[in-house]
This record gives structure tokens, C-alpha cells and sequence, in this order.
């Protein structure tokens, strides 16, 4: 009876702690960046200039392309920047 219990809270918790809100990016609102812990930040939709500190390569710079997404990706905390529009 004890393990039945035990497994029972197991699985109550496990189910708890991964159950949430998620909105698939449908959100017209939420933020358009994923960050990880800066070693990497990738902003969607995003055609604000680089700074002047920064490495900046854009993407027709090494491929030939026509249909920009306006994408940016920042590496190493602001030392390198990857623009695709």
C-alpha cells in the first residue's frame, strides 16, 4: 500500500510540474528573443541595427539571397552578430 502511495505522489508530481500554459508562439505581444544565458541570443523579426562594438556578418554577405527573415543572432555576449536582413 505504501509503494502504490509513493507512486501515486510520483507520478501527481511529475505531472504538476510539467503541465503549463504554452502558447506555441501564437502571441502577438510576447517576446521574440531566446536567450541562453548569452552565449547565444536569437531575436525574431528584428531589423534594429548592430552596435558598434559588435562583429556584425550579414547573411547576403555570404549567401546570395532574396527572402530575408529579419532574424538576428547574437554569440558571446554582443562580440559577434549574425543579421539576415
Amino acid at each position: 500500500m505504501r509503494i502504490k502511495t509513493i507512486v501515486l505522489f510520483t507520478i501527481l508530481t511529475a505531472a504538476l510540474c510539467t503541465t503549463g500554459c504554452v502558447d506555441k508562439g501564437r502571441s502577438q505581444m510576447g517576446p521574440n528573443e531566446a536567450n541562453l544565458l548569452g552565449i547565444a541570443k536569437v531575436e525574431t523579426e528584428d531589423y534594429s541595427p548592430s552596435g558598434a562594438s559588435t562583429i556584425a556578418v550579414s547573411s547576403d554577405e555570404v549567401v546570395s539571397r532574396k527572402n530575408f527573415s529579419g532574424n538576428k543572432v547574437t554569440l558571446l555576449w554582443g562580440l559577434i552578430t549574425l543579421k539576415d536582413y
